[in-house]
């Protein structure tokens, strides 16, 4: 019988949904009986802008003692081994329920405080807060998963020990979306395309994704469209523009399966000129073998990433329209650059090459655990 493993918070995506919680759902439930804790009454009040800061305070606390007490229950009638939770305040209460029980807690840590509260414009009351909070619980968590080197590098730069770190990236289920892709002329066909398609996908309820969008409407597309007048920007994602697209641009709104549209597109970008962690989007991009286009941030997450080899680097918005004009009107460059793209994650960021070191450190606590 598998070990029970129980998963905080429960979410309920799409099977094709390439997000970092998801794909860690969908990995554990292969190698493990999953029980899952979802997100309890007051957790949507929490995030809600239109209600005043006291009381979402307030209600954050209630959430926090809601999500403990039925974490600590499940836990305790389903006999759970483990407990694997996302984000921080719900690694707070797992870790606590974890420390009551006496089985271990892994914390996956998807972006460090400091340059999460930097690239969002947080204060430094709510970076000195939530600082505070995470040293609590690193000190409470049995491992830290971090998406990459400059992550781990960036705890350490804070004074955190670094021995219950691992990097464990963002990456895709490559079975799962080939099985979804299909010929480009086909995907283009079937979404009535004609001339050359770029595409960005990202919901615009996140600020750094609105700012992309609001780039390409207003200065990328008029640029592109100079030098490659039938080329058309494809906007994917749940949320408001706020403002009338230029020409050459068409919002699309939430599209529920990204295949089709990754399948026709000839160039993908990711102009992000903030944010933190590894841009979930790119690896999407490159997965799908299409030549993309992305802004230096990018790279912080990737570090694999190199401009000319498997994608190009917009260095400002200026050059990066230009370097979308160049793909654009360069066949061979797009095929090559999908290739290595594509190879990159194979090596790197797919699930076969990953999930064995997970799985590895998700027993190993487990058989440490059960061996005290």
């Amino acid at each position: 019988m598998s070990a029970r493993v129980m998963f905080l918070p429960w979410v309920e995506a799409p099977p094709s949904s390439s997000e970092r919680t998801p794909q860690l759902l969908s990995r554990l439930s292969c190698w493990y009986h999953v029980v899952p804790v979802r997100p309890g009454r007051f957790n949507k009040m929490v995030y809600d802008q239109d209600r005043p800061r006291a009381a979402r305070y307030l209600l954050f606390l209630a959430d926090e003692v809601d999500t403990f007490l039925r974490t600590l229950r499940a836990a305790r009638r389903e006999k759970v081994r483990l407990i694997f939770a996302e984000g921080t305040y719900f690694s707070l209460a797992g870790a606590l329920a974890a420390r009551l029980r006496g089985i271990p807690m892994v914390w996956d840590n998807h972006a460090n405080i400091r340059d999460f509260s930097a690239a969002l414009g947080k204060s430094r009351l709510f970076f000195r807060g939530n600082l505070l909070l995470e040293r609590v619980l690193h000190s409470l968590s049995s491992a830290v998963l971090v998406v990459s080197e400059k992550e781990k590098d960036a705890y350490r730069e804070m004074g955190f020990q670094t021995d219950k770190f691992e990097v464990v990236p963002t990456c895709v289920d490559l079975d799962a979306l080939d099985r979804d892709m299909m010929p480009r002329d086909e995907g283009r066909k079937a979404l009535g395309i004609d001339g050359h398609a770029v595409l960005f996908f990202g919901t615009l309820r996140y600020e750094p994704n609105l700012e992309s969008a609001l780039y390409i409407s207003r200065e990328m597309a008029p640029a592109v469209r100079e030098q490659v007048p039938d080329a058309v920007v494809y906007l994917a994602g749940s949320g408001e523009l706020g403002e009338a697209p230029s020409d050459g641009v068409e919002m699309l709104g939430f599209v529920p399966e990204l295949a089709p549209w990754l399948s026709a597109a000839d160039v993908c970008v990711a102009p992000t000129w903030r944010g933190v962690g590894i841009l979930t989007k790119v690896i999407d991009m490159l997965s799908a073998g299409r030549a993309t286009v992305v802004s230096p941030l990018a790279l912080d997450g990737m570090p694999e990433l190199e401009d000319g080899e498997n994608c190009l680097v917009g260095e400002d918005p200026e050059h990066f329209s230009r370097q979308v004009a160049r793909l654009l009107g360069d066949e061979a460059l797009r095929e090559r650059l999908g290739r290595n793209g594509r190879r990159l994650v194979e090596e790197r960021y797919c699930w076969s090459a990953v999930g064995v070191k997970l799985r590895r450190l998700l027993d190993g606590l487990m058989k440490e655990a059960g061996n005290g």
